[in-house]
């Protein structure tokens, strides 16, 4: 199992959380999410072969929430989102109904594209 990180995504949103969720705290996110728990969402761009997964985390800065899309045949965990639970964009309702949720979920999933096209990520053990 692998957890992939696009440099945009680790600029955009790990970095600025980095303190609160630990790397080692995504490492066990993304294998949970890998290992069938969180909760399926729905995403506006489809991508073959890719699920999206909501998972809850908790760590000793805080809870939050982490947004993966999986690459199941492949077993690779690609962070899309990062959040704190109280976040006051997002928060709690990471949906397509939340349009602001939206909006980042689309420019996070384009991000990766690009950066994935152009090897621009990498590659975590887990």
């Amino acid at each position: 199992m692998k957890l992939i990180l696009t440099a945009s995504i680790r600029k955009s949103e790990f970095t600025r959380l980095e303190k609160t969720f630990s790397l080692s705290v995504i490492k066990i996110a993304a294998k949970k999410s890998l290992e069938g728990l969180g909760k399926e969402i729905k995403s506006s761009i489809k991508i073959s072969w890719t699920n999206l997964i909501k998972i809850s985390m908790t760590s000793s800065g805080g809870a939050g929430r982490a947004l993966f899309l999986l690459q199941i045949k492949d077993e690779k965990a690609i962070l899309v989102m990062l959040r704190l639970k109280n976040d006051k964009q997002i928060g709690v309702n990471m949906s397509l109904k939340n349009p602001k949720f939206k909006k980042i979920l689309d420019k996070n999933l384009a991000l990766i594209i690009k950066d994935i096209q152009s090897e621009d990520y990498e590659e975590i053990e887990i």
